[in-house]
């Protein structure tokens, strides 16, 4: 209580004197606040961690990072590799059509040596024949010649001189034949190879031009092929790269929906609390910072305890709804204390 001293003084001081003084007193006040405010946030922070935590929303698992398109791993063959592709099916096919040819070939050929083995064959026979045929021909004679008695004549003589000239025509006229046979043979054996060459340069023509036409034709299946794959992984990229796009909007739009049911629902708490106050362990825990708060601005004088409470940047904070009624607890004691001079 102030001594009367001391109240006579405050009659001669001026009001800037005084604000001076009370503005004083608030700082002085809110130094000494700083004590209380650790031990409000101490209790605040008890009741936060003694709140259920809020699962945070798994964001991979409701927006999956990817559309899970794979892109298709392809590397084209070169030309080389191409090339070496077209020969080998060009030299299997050439192969098989060649040895069709060397076998039709080979079939004709051996008809015409067989041709030629039988005229061989067919001359020794003629040649045995005639050989037999005129040494019957020959004993005949003799034996004629005998029964006649002119077995040592010139008759004789030149009978058997007859029949060898004839045999000698007959023969003649048989090798004249196989001659004429061989010569047709060896005609057509040398027409028959040059046939064969003939086509065999054509199949080398023909396979030459084949080869080209397959390269071309494997080129442009590596091409639509490579293209095909090229638009393919281009479309993956595209609809992945929008896909990502429209996840992050998603997500945005997610997070703002749950943080405005999350304001939603803290204002709703907000409105029933104002209503009808804390409830539980919220309110057991308010009612300590009440009690502190209380406790330190009702040890402050009473003129300047409602003010510092205004000024003081946490208290609101941490009193919440207990906030009015202190300050309305502060100026009921401020207005007990006025006095009039």
């Amino acid at each position: 209580m102030a001594s009367f001293w001391e109240e006579l003084k405050d009659l001669f001081k001026t009001d800037s004197q005084r604000k001076e003084e009370k503005q004083q007193q608030i700082a002085d006040a809110l130094e000494a606040e700083k004590e209380v405010t650790d031990k409000l946030a101490a209790l605040d922070r008890e009741y936060r961690e003694s709140l259920p935590e809020e699962p945070e929303p798994d964001l991979d698992k409701l927006f999956p990072e990817s559309l899970g398109l794979e892109k298709v791993e392809h590397t084209p063959a070169t030309d080389e590799q191409l090339a070496e592709r077209a020969q080998a099916g060009v030299d299997y096919d050439k192969t098989a059509e060649r040895r069709e040819l060397e076998h039709g070939f080979g079939l004709d050929e051996a008809a015409l040596d067989s041709r030629a083995d039988e005229a061989e064959k067919t001359l020794a026979e003629r040649y045995k024949e005639l050989g037999e045929l005129y040494e019957e021909l020959r004993k005949q004679t003799d034996n004629d010649a005998i029964k006649r008695g002119v077995a040592r004549s010139s008759i004789r003589t030149s009978a058997q001189n007859a029949l060898t000239e004839e045999k000698s025509r007959a023969e003649g006229e048989s090798r004249a034949t196989y001659d004429e046979e061989m010569k047709a043979i060896s005609d057509e054996l040398a027409a028959l190879r040059r046939e064969q060459d003939a086509a065999f340069e054509e199949l080398d023509l023909k396979y030459a031009a084949e080869l080209e036409e397959r390269i071309a034709k494997l080129k442009e299946e590596r091409d639509k092929t490579a293209e095909k794959y090229a638009k393919y992984n281009n479309a993956v990229e595209e609809a992945e790269r929008e896909y990502a796009l429209q996840r992050e909007e998603d997500i945005a739009d997610f997070l703002a929906s749950r943080e405005k049911e999350r304001l939603e629902r803290e204002e709703e708490t907000r409105r029933r609390e104002e209503m009808y106050g804390y409830q539980g362990a919220k309110q057991e825990n308010y009612a300590q910072r009440y009690d502190l708060a209380y406790e330190f601005y009702s040890s402050l004088s009473p003129d300047i305890a409602a003010d510092a409470l205004a000024a003081s940047p946490s208290m609101k904070y941490y009193l919440g709804n207990y906030y009015d009624k202190l300050m309305e607890a502060l100026r009921v004691g401020d207005a007990s204390q006025t006095r009039y001079y």
